[in-house]
């Protein structure tokens, strides 16, 4: 199962992008990160000139004999051998901590690059290693991107006294849809959004789902323009995420594509006819606007013409943005790796140095509500402690956070509001869903309730209340009375 999370988890977030993190626990300091990695590509494989299995057991002495599980660590590997430790995740029973496998890593020096057609190749690689008893065993976990099926991450729920957390929502009341239930093309999914007529579209790793009436239909290469992958020509590229704009045009995107839909002609925007660059996240305004955050500035569609926002022309704290919204008084907030801004018509309010959640934390969502007030999903370098807050119409900050409420993380990836039957969820990484309904927050995981994995990338509410969510594992719908 582990090696199954894994494999999906690399496969569905890496093939189009440039040095992605592949893991939950991520760092910045990778001065490699400007160029381009494949994923452990090459006739001979980036690797260590040392026996890897041999110099880790040198280097973790006194591993403590209840230590159990295993450590998943992405290295990329440049094309002269420099190495530098991007992302990690523990599926451990206790703190890695002390193992500080990160400074060990890069304090290595004798790797060797990957090399394609005879010439070196910068390379991302993926460091297994397994604690039982005491000891480790380290591998490398190696990929052939030719030959891969659908895959699917339940992923391990990781919560302090779980015991705490527990829900009073029907079984019954949860329904999941899978490769093996319905038409899904795959399990792996990270994108969904209900268009003005109650149309539910899906997108998964391999295809969009259009849901009419609780009747699929499935869109993929062979009945829409959607491009498919490099390494299998019978395999569309993952939607990464899906909006619909204030005309009911569908808009999804897979990286370096665009697709609008009119539920009748399909438009295909990429680097040849439009700005888009690699994009992960779309937002759509009231006004027609459509953006697209890169990281290399926001990406703007103003229904006839493109426009990139930067550093350059516009006083963004970086070019890496991360979200974007626009509000009921037109004001525009974004959120970047270094800080956000806030621009009200020639106005532009800089939030590092001021008394809000906004001074540590990068805005990635906002949604305002019937009474102006607006609600934020931020992210935070480790450890997480927002993730979620309240801008108030009096211009005060509330935070919804692990301290004042019972929810078990501050790692929010999306939230709804459902004004009209008071509730509020929230998609918490390795976690699930928690749900606030006016008095109390439940929780719901793989371990307490049908809840299908931990990693639901993209949440929302149809027009009776029932929440749909992309996870990592399905199509999750819990329909609520």
């Amino acid at each position: 199962m582990t090696k199954q999370i894994l494999t999906l988890l690399i496969l569905l977030t890496f093939f189009n992008s440039t040095a992605q993190n592949l893991f939950s626990e991520q760092f910045d300091d990778c001065h490699q990160a400007r160029f381009s990695f494949c994923l452990d590509c090459g006739e001979t494989k980036a690797q260590s000139k040392s026996d890897i299995n041999e110099y880790f057991k040198k280097q973790l002495t006194n591993i403590s004999p209840k230590l159990s599980g295993q450590i998943f660590v992405q290295v990329i590997i440049d094309s002269i051998g420099n190495q530098c430790v991007k992302s990690l995740q523990s599926n451990t029973n206790k703190s890695i901590k002390k193992l500080n496998l990160k400074d060990k890593i890069n304090s290595m020096s004798n790797w060797k690059p990957a090399i394609s057609n005879g010439k070196e190749q910068s390379a991302t690689v993926v460091l297994e290693f397994t604690f039982s008893n005491g000891q480790v065993e380290t591998k490398y976990k190696r990929f052939d991107t030719k030959n891969q099926s659908n895959m699917k991450s339940v992923g391990p729920v990781e919560i302090d006294r779980k015991g705490k957390y527990k829900n009073k929502l029907d079984p019954n009341s949860i329904e999941v849809f899978t490769t093996q239930n319905s038409i899904i093309p795959w399990d792996m999914s990270r994108a969904i959004t209900i268009d003005k007529n109650n149309v539910i579209w899906f997108g998964t790793d391999n295809g969009i789902v259009k849901i009419v009436n609780q009747k699929m239909e499935l869109i993929n290469q062979t009945n829409s323009p959607l491009r498919v992958t490099k390494y299998n020509k019978n395999k569309s590229n993952s939607i990464m995420d899906a909006v619909v704009d204030s005309q009911n045009n569908k808009w999804f995107s897979d990286g370096y594509n665009a697709y609008k839909f009119d539920d009748k002609n399909w438009t295909v925007y990429d680097s040849l006819n439009s700005k888009m660059r690699w994009s992960t996240k779309i937002y759509a305004d009231k006004s027609n606007n459509v953006y697209f955050t890169t990281f290399k500035g926001l990406v703007v569609y103003d229904g006839q013409n493109w426009s990139v926002m930067d550093s350059i022309n516009t006083k963004l704290p970086s070019n890496r943005v991360m979200g974007v919204f626009r509000d009921s008084k037109n004001r525009l907030w974004i959120g970047t790796n270094k800080g956000n801004i806030r621009i009200d018509g020639q106005t532009v309010t800089e939030f590092k140095d001021s008394e809000t959640p906004l001074a540590t934390s990068t805005l990635i969502k906002g949604h305002e509500d019937s009474e102006g007030n607006i609600w934020f999903s931020l992210y935070e370098k480790f450890p997480q402690t927002k993730g979620f807050a309240k801008f108030k119409t009096d211009g005060t900050w509330e935070i919804i956070n692990t301290e004042n409420t019972d929810i078990p993380r501050n790692d929010v990836l999306d939230f709804a509001i459902d004004e009209k039957n008071n509730r509020i969820w929230l998609s918490l990484n390795r976690v699930g869903l928690s749900m606030f309904d006016g008095e109390n927050w439940q929780t719901f995981t793989p371990e307490n309730s049908n809840v299908p994995s931990t990693y639901i990338q993209s949440i929302t509410i149809d027009e009776n209340g029932n929440l749909w969510c992309a996870t990592f594992a399905g199509l999750l719908k819990i329909k609520m009375e």
